[in-house]
């Protein structure tokens, strides 16, 4: 519900300058989601294996489409590549917003 909220208070200030606690509620938002995705998948298939999430990760997604290799036992399916490429896309547009502001 929390997140429906500021998406109609996003679409209802689109057309004048966005206030700043909108702002800062995206950017936390965001970046912890950010976090979360770095932390869930990027860390564990780029840097520190961690055999428990590879074989949960093995398991849930077997039947699922991915294009990347396999490395540290876990390979990202394209569904959550799509969704990391797109919160990586909001990050870089909230940082044009946040900077036109200034």
């Amino acid at each position: 519900m929390p997140f429906a909220a500021v998406l109609v208070v996003s679409i209802l200030f689109a057309s004048v300058e966005y206030p700043n606690w909108l702002l800062w509620w995206l950017w936390g938002t965001y970046l912890v989601c950010g976090y979360g995705i770095l932390r869930a998948w990027w860390i564990p298939y780029l840097g520190t294996p961690d055999p428990d999430r590879a074989k949960r990760y093995g398991v849930r997604f077997a039947g699922t489409h991915a294009f990347l290799p396999e490395r540290n036992g876990i390979r990202p399916d394209t569904l959550h590549v799509a969704f990391h490429a797109l919160v990586v896309a909001i990050l870089v547009v909230l940082t044009s917003l946040t900077f036109m502001r200034q």
